[in-house]
């Protein structure tokens, strides 16, 4: 059997805290597991240059590789960009943005949304760094290199 969801969605909780997945968590770890585990479904297309088959068996809630560390951790980075992602666009920030005047907030909806927007940037420009070293990391590897 291959590297269980378990293992990478756990890595990815390890980079956020969210008061509705503790509850969730806290209400059904079936329900939990379902919720999360549609983040990572919905995150490995992202990773389009792993070396390893990515197919997985939802029933056992697993991969069917056994994914290196390396790979976990850009899963696990993919995954908390599509858990932001869906933070960012809450119905509930847009809907604020629209109707609450920021003339007497220091912290307006608007400026909260741009920082957020910019945080996810950051989330996924420090991926693709990770997806960048990952495919680098085998290039001794490569005849043509081995003959310089």
């Amino acid at each position: 059997m291959g590297t269980s969801f378990d293992k990478v969605i756990d890595l990815a909780l390890l980079e956020i805290n969210d008061y509705k997945l503790d509850k969730l968590f806290n209400q059904s770890q079936q329900g939990f597991q379902t919720y999360c585990d549609g983040f990572l479904i919905s995150a490995i297309p992202n990773f389009v240059r792993c070396k390893q088959d990515l197919s997985y068996d939802a029933s056992t809630r697993a991969f069917v590789s056994e994914l290196t560390s390396l790979e976990q951790s850009i899963l696990a980075d993919f995954w908390v960009i599509q858990w932001f992602s869906k933070e960012v666009q809450d119905a509930t920030s847009i809907a604020n943005v629209l109707q609450i005047s920021s003339a007497f907030s220091t912290h307006s909806p608007a400026s909260s949304l741009k920082e957020k927007g910019t945080y996810l940037n950051y989330l996924r420009e420090k991926v693709m760094q990770k997806i960048n070293y990952y495919l680098i990391s085998d290039v001794d590897d490569i005849p043509h290199f081995n003959d310089w």
